[in-house]
């Protein structure tokens, strides 16, 4: 999470994005939230974690506030992959591949 936000807090794109699992291209999302919250010197004074689907995915409940005071509040979907935990950013490429059913005519 201290990644998460100090990334955010620079603007830093390339390094949000390198928080997203591997193969996922998460660059337009990580761009979104950096236009979206980038720069705000957030400052986090309460992460709740919980793993409500098995040991290898959780959720993050990120509060606290912005350098102007006004609050931030935001809810992550986290993912463990060899160990090493990432955000849920972008989309992987080969989960757009249409499955033969989907392609199929009637």
């Amino acid at each position: 999470m201290n990644a998460y936000v100090a990334a955010l807090n620079a603007g830093d794109t390339s390094a949000l994005a390198a928080l997203a699992p591997p193969g996922n291209e998460a660059d337009a999302e990580a761009a979104e939230r950096v236009e979206a919250s980038g720069g705000r010197g957030l400052k986090v004074t309460r992460v709740d974690i919980a793993h409500d689907f098995g040991p290898d995915f959780a959720t993050a409940d990120l509060s606290g506030t912005d350098k102007d005071g006004k609050r931030y509040s935001e809810r992550l979907a986290l993912s463990r992959h060899e160990q090493a935990w990432f955000v849920a950013l972008g989309e992987n490429p080969k989960g757009r591949d249409k499955s033969p059913a989907s392609t199929a005519t009637p």
